[in-house]
């Protein structure tokens, strides 16, 4: 890993070729969270995380610095680094805290005096070209196969393959399709999606690295381009901007690289949405907080039927005084699932969906008096064979 000055990093490490006691490691990790826990995501400015990386160049200016995890005097530390000077290597993790709360405490006066500027886009894309990062093989693989991540949500871990038709049908007609989607997946990746929809094609073509991560992607209209999206990775982050760099969304993930805060910035309108993700020690999402600036608008809290569950089986909004104005229950029966939404303790809407074999499925949605507004049947057509 290579980390460069103005980016500021606290790193803890083991080196496992050191057997020292199991206190030892538990103090050290002990102490690790408890700075963790102070900043649970890291920034453009600040790297905080525990790493299984062993080797390290630190670079300020025309200075390297490197650090190799096997040569250290002992199986746990803290490596600092604070962007202007050569690393510090702290052993004892009682010191962990006090060692660490300059480089904290910096951070904190930083965010308060870039709070005064606002969102500025070229300080906040300066920062970011500062941060060298390269993405790896197993980064690329840790980043996909957490699906909860809303840009890789439909790989499916690689299950879907081929060219799939989805077509709606809407209003008191349910016999002629409203719109249709075709889009065409590789091995999981989805290559394409072409909608129809009142005469207008909108087209949608992804771009993947080597390693199968998202590049960018294409949209265009009627055949005519209207935009695109770049997408950038960093060690705890992925960067998602337009060409013009008029807004940018970012993603942070943990250690774990489960999506712990997401970011819409417009420098425009100098307005920015957020949302921040809580997990169980199961893994399982429990709860998101959303909002508007320094404002909290709602929060979203799922409930799961065990400890082992993949998906929720039930979830409520809240608003910002604490009043619950939505929530939305689900069961499954064989092949079957039922869903169905409440706002404020009134059934809105149902929607039944069927499996019906190798991703294909049909999905009915009902209204609060019972009647089916619209369906939706998606069919697989053929296997994709190149990209």
């Amino acid at each position: 890993m290579e980390i460069a000055g103005p980016t500021q990093a606290i790193l803890f490490v083991t080196n496992e070729s050191d057997k020292s006691t199991d206190f030892a490691m538990r103090l050290h990790d002990q102490k690790a969270n408890e700075i963790i826990r102070q900043v649970p995501y890291s920034t453009t400015k600040l790297l905080v995380a525990k790493t299984d990386a062993q080797k390290f160049t630190f670079v300020v200016n025309r200075s390297k610095w490197k650090v190799d995890v096997p040569t250290l005097q002992q199986r746990n530390a803290m490596i600092l680094f604070d962007g202007q000077s050569r690393p510090k290597v702290i052993y004892d993790s009682q010191r962990y805290q006090k060692a660490a709360t300059p480089i904290l405490t910096n951070n904190k006066q930083t965010g308060t005096s870039q709070k005064a500027l606002k969102y500025d886009a070229k300080l906040f894309f300066d920062s970011i070209t500062a941060i060298p990062f390269k993405p790896s093989r197993q980064y690329a693989e840790a980043i996909i196969s957490r699906s909860s991540l809303p840009i890789y949500s439909n790989q499916k871990k690689g299950k879907y393959d081929g060219t799939y038709i989805s077509q709606t049908f809407t209003g008191d007609n349910l016999e002629k399709p409203s719109g249709m989607m075709t889009t065409t997946y590789q091995q999981g990746k989805e290559l394409s999606a072409n909608n129809l929809s009142n005469g207008v094609n909108f087209y949608t073509k992804y771009f993947y690295n080597k390693w199968g991560l998202i590049d960018s992607i294409q949209q265009l209209q009627n055949s005519q381009w209207t935009s695109s999206t770049i997408y950038q990775y960093l060690p705890h982050a992925i960067l998602i901007t337009d060409p013009e760099r008029r807004s940018a969304s970012i993603y942070h993930v943990n250690d774990q690289y489960q999506l712990v805060r997401e970011e819409s910035i417009h420098f425009v309108y100098q307005r920015k949405h957020w949302v921040d993700y809580r997990y169980n020690e199961n893994g399982q999402l429990i709860e998101e907080v959303s909002g508007l600036n320094d404002a909290i608008e709602n929060r979203r809290q799922y409930y799961y039927d065990n400890p082992q569950a993949s998906n929720f089986s039930s979830w409520q909004v809240f608003d910002a005084t604490g009043k619950c104005t939505a929530e939305s229950k689900i069961t499954v029966q064989g092949n079957e699932s039922t869903y169905l939404f409440y706002r404020d303790g009134t059934l809105e809407m149902k929607i039944v969906s069927k499996e019906l074999g190798d991703y294909q499925y049909e999905s009915t949605v009902f209204d609060k008096q019972n009647k089916i507004t619209s369906k939706t049947i998606q069919i697989k057509k053929s296997s994709s064979s190149s990209q």
